[in-house]
């Protein structure tokens, strides 16, 4: 009996040595602390990041708020805190400063708390704020001061930013025949197409306004774009849906419908790099989409400068295969070639004083003067060199009223300066050409054969120049020299020049032409006759086409490209006032 009660004893033991049912009991008591703990970090943490997201919009609201009335700044931004569903005892703390507009700045430099940087007017204009909250917690907030997840916190700088549009064109609005064919020649050649713009086409655009938010929000939607302005104008687009955005934003019905009538012509395949076009200051983070809400960028960009400057922006050539010229009696004048400058300054720019500013294209043209076999001379050949510097013009005050729309006593003023203008006649350095074209001088312009005698040549080369740029400030608003601009109506432009014309250049150019006959044999350099012949049979037939041929052919090329020889014309296409924008 006894054996048989420790036999029974000894097989319960092994049977619980060989049961594995609750094996997993002590891996989950050891366990679960280390389950529940990483599930409540997950769980918080993803909270945090929400109330952080949530904060700092807040945040930037609040800033928003406080930027417009920067003397209330504090009491606005508890408001604003309020009206988001926070308690305004989560406000840190409130700066007032200024914003300095000085792009040779950091964007942490920019806020100026003890406006020494920037004084500027010595008004402040930018406030930064600083809230801060306990975060959230659940399940970590067993964990106490071990506890991994600090308090949120978030930080926001705006500024209430006084902004203009500025656009620098050659300001034509005569429009004449010869105008409308040297557009749609030069910038049909550089399209590679047979260009066809009316009288009427050309004025339509030239005296009207596209809308530069629409714009800007047409062509995103257009070409599939959903980020910021930077994004956008840092995007290579067809050349057809820029003329349609465009015709969508257009100031009215004939401008719109010329646009379109261009777009119609061209095709997508004309692409345009828009980073070199366009400036947009503090808007360049904001998302694209915006401008018809408020604030807005409202300013204006001229219809047919922006058609112009895109298609100078694209990769268009005039060579001696499509050139651009006009034919006098026995004579022709031809553009065989063009060459244009780096895009260092853009063609329309949009935002404060200080860091707004825009320029034309550096243009070098290369005309070929052919003159028909006179006095036993043939190949008669003129090559005409012509060098322009960019105009600029940069914004450098914007005076409001303490309103946040455009006050009828708005004043924009804008230092201009007109660009270098040289001509030379002679043989250029193999890149002369190229683009972006090099600096050119005087001393990079070689003698060039220019007509024959016989066994005798003539070689020339002349320097005309430089005639001097001229600059200073205007003013465009009450009592300037011009108005300022809205959506709807251009506003009037201003122009500062020292009345460089062509023709005046050329004849200098043309008397300051030096020759010089091979071979030099004493009989034939001493004959007074062969300088006299050389005289009447090139310098006087040459001088004569700089009135009637030359002079009127370059200025419509230069009107064609936006260019004015020896001015800068400005228009001022929009200014906002007191418009709060993070910075």
């Amino acid at each position: 009996m006894r054996a048989s009660r420790l036999r029974s004893k000894r097989t319960a033991l092994g049977e619980l040595w060989r049961d594995r049912s609750a094996a997993v009991a002590p891996m989950v008591a050891a366990l679960g602390t280390l389950l529940i703990g990483a599930a409540g970090f997950a769980l918080d943490a993803g909270l945090y990041y929400v109330g952080e997201r949530d904060l700092r919009a807040a945040t930037d609201a609040a800033a928003l708020a406080a930027a417009m009335n920067p003397a209330q700044a504090a009491e606005r931004a508890r408001e604003s805190l309020t009206r988001n569903g926070y308690d305004p005892a989560i406000l840190r703390s409130v700066e007032v400063g200024r914003y300095c507009a000085d792009a040779a700045l950091g964007a942490a430099q920019r806020f100026d708390p003890g406006m020494t940087l920037c004084p500027g007017n010595g008004r402040v204009n930018a406030v930064r704020i600083r809230t801060g909250k306990p975060a959230g917690l659940f399940l970590m907030r067993v964990l106490g001061p071990a506890n991994p997840l600090p308090d949120l916190a978030a930080s926001a700088t705006a500024a209430r930013i006084d902004e203009a549009g500025v656009g620098i064109t050659s300001g034509v609005l005569t429009v004449t025949n010869a105008l409308v064919n040297g557009v749609n020649d030069l910038l049909g050649a550089l399209l590679g197409i047979q260009l066809r713009l009316s009288t009427a086409d050309v004025e339509a655009l030239m005296a009207s306004n596209v809308d530069a938010g629409l714009f800007f929000d047409a062509l995103a939607q257009r070409v599939g774009e959903s980020g910021t302005y930077t994004d956008l104008t840092n995007r290579t687009v067809g050349l057809r849906d820029l003329l349609s955005a465009a015709a969508s934003a257009a100031d009215n019905g004939a401008t719109a419908a010329a646009l379109n009538g261009v777009a119609g012509q061209v095709g997508n395949g004309y692409a345009v790099p828009l980073k070199g076009l366009f400036g947009l200051g503090v808007w360049k983070n904001m998302p694209v989409g915006g401008a018809a809400g408020k604030p807005a960028l409202r300013a204006g960009i001229n219809a047919y400068q922006l058609f112009s400057y895109a298609v100078q922006a694209g990769n268009g050539r005039v060579g001696l295969s499509n050139a651009v010229g006009a034919v006098a009696p026995g004579s022709s004048v031809l553009l065989a070639a063009m060459a244009t400058g780096p895009m260092d300054r853009p063609r329309f720019s949009f935002g404060p004083a200080g860091e707004t500013s825009v320029a034309t294209s550096a243009v070098r043209l290369q005309l070929d003067v052919g003159l028909p076999p006179l006095g036993g001379l043939a190949n008669i050949n003129l090559p005409i060199v012509i060098d322009i510097g960019a105009a600029q013009a940069s914004i450098s005050a914007v005076d409001c009223a303490d309103t946040a729309e455009q006050a009828r006593d708005t004043r924009v003023t804008v230092q201009a300066q007109t660009g270098l203008v040289n001509a030379y006649i002679g043989a250029l350095p193999a890149n002369a050409m190229t683009r972006p074209m090099p600096p050119l001088s005087a001393s990079d312009v070689r003698e060039t054969p220019i007509a024959s005698l016989g066994p005798i040549g003539i070689n020339g080369r002349a320097v005309a120049g430089p005639i001097l740029g001229n600059g200073g400030p205007l003013i465009f608003g009450t009592g300037g020299q011009g108005g300022i601009g809205r959506p709807g109506a251009p506003g009037a432009p201003a122009t500062i020049g020292n009345q460089a014309m062509v023709g005046p250049l050329l004849t200098t150019l043309i008397g300051n032409l030096s020759l010089n006959i091979t071979p030099c044999l004493p009989l034939v350099c001493n004959l007074s006759v062969v300088t006299n012949l050389v005289g009447s049979v090139i310098i006087a037939p040459v001088a004569a086409l700089v009135g009637t041929t030359i002079d009127p052919l370059v200025s419509n090329l230069l009107a064609a490209l936006g260019i004015r020889l020896g001015h800068a014309t400005v228009w001022v296409t929009g200014a906002r006032c007191g418009v709060p924008v993070l910075v």
